[in-house]
């Protein structure tokens, strides 16, 4: 009963996996690109544009720990290895 009602949600779990994939990707290079404007480059940029890149540090940290729930939940759901 069990294996059915995985079966049957199986798409389900394919498009959040791949969602999930998508989002990790985008908001790391999110985070990259704010860890360089805050950091390294920070003389390049106004003072309202750093205060934006810091919130957006925060921001793009919390999304990449949700995308990974997210493909770790997906895993599970298709009975893959959880890594």
């Amino acid at each position: 009963m069990l294996l059915d009602a995985r079966l049957s949600h199986q798409p389900v779990y394919l498009s959040l996996l791949r969602a999930a994939n998508w989002g990790l990707l985008l908001s790391a290079c999110l985070f990259l690109a704010t860890v360089l404007i805050c950091y390294p480059f920070e003389q390049l940029f106004s003072l309202p544009q750093i205060v934006i890149s810091h919130v957006l540090l925060i921001v793009s940290a919390t999304l990449i720990k949700i995308c990974y729930v997210c493909r770790c939940i997906a895993l599970y759901g298709l009975a893959r290895e959880v890594c």
